[in-house]
């Protein structure tokens, strides 16, 4: 993806175009799977990159909802971005987790709204406020 085609998501989410943003930003858009706070750090490579800016330029982008958070199994965050083919980010409830056993790489899937309706209303009388579709199995990678 183009530095003008980062900077244009930033300002579709009406975020201000900034260094940290615009690299935080193409790391999540390369990356085919979740990313830890630490996974980014290491893929920017910059030393210099302050932990407490990352922290916050991740927590705008989640509340902006241009990336999403995803759990893992030991309660840690992982964060990753899902592109539509226009390159605009899905909703994070448009899509499931899938989770590798032997890796544990966490890759994001999109779903039908079929599927989502169908498990929303599997018990009559609840009210659904958000769910998650999680995956478990065996990565192409680890085959």
């Amino acid at each position: 993806m183009l530095q003008s085609e980062i900077s244009d998501i930033l300002k579709e989410f009406n975020l201000k175009v900034t260094p940290i943003r615009t690299t935080v930003l193409n790391v999540l858009v390369h990356s085919d799977v979740a990313l830890s706070h630490a996974d980014i750090t290491d893929k920017i490579g910059d030393e210099s990159v302050d932990k407490v800016t990352l922290y916050r330029t991740l927590n705008t982008f989640n509340e902006k909802g241009l990336i999403h958070k995803v759990a893992t199994e030991d309660r840690n965050w992982l964060y990753a971005i899902m592109l539509k083919s226009n390159k605009i980010p899905v909703s994070e409830h448009d899509h499931a987790h899938f989770i590798c056993n032997s890796c544990e790489k966490i890759f994001c899937f999109p779903v039908s709204q079929h599927t989502q309706s169908g498990i929303a209303s599997i018990k009559e009388g609840f009210k659904v406020l958000e769910q998650e579709i999680r995956l478990h199995g065996i990565c192409p990678a680890c085959q």
